[in-house]
């Protein structure tokens, strides 16, 4: 009998057992060649992860490094290269990529630890002076759209193979082709090679090192391509400075969701700041500064389906419906800074690509060239990028003012993004007006049978800030004039729930708003109302409760503190509780006679303003 059941259980693990010998042949296959084909035309001479680092290729090239101008003008001498007067050699970017190859790899996986990929190659684009001077990258994306979601299948990705503009000078390799750019149409022009991936057409063209140099400082139409992207879904977008997204055909619409290339043309030539993504806020004499908070907007990778929606309308996408109404907000608002708080992604929708999701998030803020904020909720990194992964992509887009702390690590113990941002006054830039904190409150609680629920900021955090605050700020707040401080988060603190007053029995406190559903504040109290009231901050603003909106002034600290929520704004989140309409929170602030205005906005009224206070 023993023996009976062992081998009806061998039996039953055979299929298994085959699937993994499978996929172990398969990743194990020589290199072939796959439907990549080219078309060639008047030309007489044929011949590190990039999902995991979030920055452009060339920041994990490997040559990469910094170059002196003596040692610059060497190479361009030797050469035989002249850039003309109007190039200043010195801000000359060395470690500029150039695209020389690019193909699909082919894998098949088990989970998502197992995956064996062989790597395809364009026939008719061999460039053997090349070799042993580029560097491949994986844009680890699915184009299928099966990993991650089933437990064993196929998956593809784009790879290319990059040179440094220094390694070629270096190398003295004077002909070459690079990608110049992608089209639906098969016809290459002179001295061009087009080849087919999926159902576009990737444009090689032939350059020496003259021409090279001279389409990447032409007047700023710099010509060939330096990086690739691949973004997924009808509603993506690419807001990055030097970024196009190619959005006349897909690359590939057989999948599960439809995907679009986005190239990067950087030019050669960077002055100083150029890639300094660093913002400062400077307000005008006389001027109030606004700030609309977008709370819990829950997109993911394609529109999405409505949750909760009401009033119900017919054919709801959820996507679109919430940047109708984001983009309606901004342009009637005319905001100075823009705060997201949290849960911007819902990462179940985003496990393709939560890169996806996140541009197309920023990108009317971006558009808009407004400075914009954000901290993480406990749904953004529940997609295809961590929060470390998605903080360093967010730090790198235009306008952020994301910072990382000198103790946020990637084990996410202190949090990723705790960070200050101050506001200064445009006519006297040493003139501090009013000082913001952004706090990481982490995702859900690990001490679960002491303090089950979400967890909360963390005392080291709070310890963090004050210090930085008594240290830095505090000499340069001026005490003669109002100083505004607030502070932003994701889930609510604890004196969220301090209806009642803990300083007059029997009475209540201030409550303006709607209070619909069990506060969500975690059962430990680390202490941070307190800090917050010691570093003088007077409204905190935070999502996580959708159908909860209001500003309550509590009387838990030595002074009193507003504490609010924004409310949710995104179609793609829960609401009910009766019915929920989405909203969205505006703040203005007077920095001449320290006051704080508040007030929302409806989806299908967002001309009319309601619940208005002064904080």
């Amino acid at each position: 009998m023993v023996r009976s059941r062992l081998s009806k259980r061998y039996v039953r693990l055979l299929p298994l057992l085959v699937l993994v010998l499978y996929i172990l042949c398969m990743g194990y296959r020589h290199q072939r060649t796959s439907n990549v084909r080219p078309v060639i035309k008047n030309n007489k001479n044929n011949g590190n992860d990039y999902l995991s680092s979030i920055k452009s290729a060339s920041d994990s090239d490997s040559g990469s490094r910094t170059w002196q101008k003596d040692e610059i003008v060497g190479l361009l001498s030797s050469n035989h290269i002249d850039l003309g007067a109007n190039v200043d050699i010195q801000y000359l970017d060395m470690n500029q990529l150039v695209i020389t190859n690019l193909g699909i790899k082919k894998c098949h996986y088990l989970a998502t630890k197992f995956e064996r990929c062989s790597k395809t190659s364009m026939k008719g684009l061999s460039q053997p002076n090349l070799k042993g001077h580029t560097n491949e990258h994986d844009i680890k994306k699915d184009i299928r759209g099966s990993f991650g979601f089933d437990w064993f299948g196929k998956s593809e990705y784009l790879y290319f193979d990059t040179i440094t503009v220094g390694s070629l000078l270096q190398s003295q390799i004077n002909e070459f082709y690079v990608l110049t750019d992608v089209t639906d149409e098969s016809t290459p022009g002179k001295g061009q090679i087009a080849f087919k991936v999926y159902d576009l057409y990737f444009i090689f063209q032939k350059y020496s090192l003259k021409q090279l140099l001279d389409s990447g400082n032409n007047n700023g139409n710099h010509h060939f391509v330096s990086n690739v992207n691949v973004l997924f879904g009808t509603d993506c977008k690419d807001p990055r400075k030097d970024w196009t997204l190619y959005k006349s055909k897909p690359l590939s619409n057989h999948f599960k969701f439809p995907s679009y290339m986005s190239l990067e043309r950087a030019p050669l030539v960077k002055p100083p700041g150029y890639s300094d993504p660093r913002t400062k806020i400077l307000l005008p004499d006389g001027k109030d500064l606004k700030i609309v908070q977008l709370a819990d907007l829950h997109m993911g990778v394609g529109e999405n389906k409505c949750i909760d929606e009401f009033p119900t309308t017919e054919n709801c996408h959820a996507d679109p419906k919430t940047f109708k109404f984001i983009n309606t907000v901004l342009d009637i608002e005319q905001p100075d800074l823009v705060v997201f708080t949290g849960d911007q992604i819902m990462g179940d929708r985003s496990i393709q690509d939560s890169e996806s999701t996140l541009l197309k998030v920023v990108a009317p803020v971006i558009e808009r060239q407004i400075p914009w904020a954000m901290v993480w909720g406990n749904h953004d990194d529940e997609g295809s990028l961590t929060r470390w992964e998605l903080s360093e992509l967010v730090y790198n887009l235009p306008f952020s003012l994301f910072k990382f702390s000198p103790f946020d690590t990637r084990d996410n113990s202190f949090g990723v993004g705790n960070y200050i941002q101050q506001v200064y006054n445009k006519s006297n830039p040493d003139d501090v007006l009013m000082t913001f904190y952004f706090m990481d409150s982490h995702k859900y609680s690990k001490t679960g049978k002491l303090y089950p629920g979400y967890d909360w900021i963390k005392e080291k955090q709070w310890d963090y800030i004050k210090d930085v605050y008594e240290t830095n700020l505090y000499k340069d707040i001026p005490t003669d004039k109002p100083h505004i401080s607030m502070a932003f988060f994701h889930i609510p603190l604890p004196e969220y729930l301090d209806v009642d007053s803990k300083k007059r029995p029997g009475e209540q406190n201030t409550l303006v708003g709607s209070f619909k559903e069990g506060v969500t504040a975690p059962k430990y109290n680390s202490g941070g109302l307190k800090i917050l009231d010691d570093l003088g901050v007077q409204v905190t603003s935070c999502g996580h409760d959708h159908c909860n909106d209001y500003c309550l002034q509590t009387d838990s600290a030595r002074n009193p503190i507003w504490v609010c929520f924004g409310g949710g704004a995104g179609e793609g989140g829960y609401a009910g509780y009766g019915g929920t309409e989405r909203r969205i929170r505006m703040y203005d602030i007077n920095p001449r006679n320290g006051n704080i205005y508040t007030w929302k906005r409806l989806n299908g009224s967002p001309n009319d303003k309601f619940d208005q206070q002064q904080l």
